[in-house]
């Protein structure tokens, strides 16, 4: 399998991470933290597109796992669906992640020499 490129971005968590993960399972914990490295900052503030099937591959769990894990989430809070109502609920969606709501922060690193 190749490797998922770099993308400058490390993730700090706070208790409140862990907390998330105790009530919601750790599995929705590694959902989100799987969204937050691959987001980006925008004028809205951290968003992500991502389907279920791009996380379910990345993170060895089934598109319906990480669907069951997006609700738990977007009920905690932690990430919003962003405009747009796709048929398919596998599409490739857009979310604002609240991660300091969830005690976690992105680090960026600078890439390259």
């Amino acid at each position: 399998m190749a490797a998922e490129p770099d993308h400058g971005c490390g993730l700090r968590l706070e208790p409140r991470a862990l907390s998330l993960g105790y009530r919601h399972g750790s599995d929705a914990l590694l959902v989100l933290l799987d969204l937050a490295v691959h987001a980006t900052e925008s004028p809205e503030g951290v968003v992500v597109t991502a389907s279920y099937r791009d996380v379910a591959r990345r993170l060895g769990v089934s598109k319906d796992t990480v669907g069951r894990r997006m609700a738990v989430l977007r009920g905690a809070g932690v990430v919003v669906e962003l405009a747009g109502n796709p048929v398919d609920r596998f599409e490739t969606r857009s979310y604002r992640l609240y991660l300091d709501f969830a005690g976690v922060s992105r680090e960026l690193r600078k890439v390259g020499p």
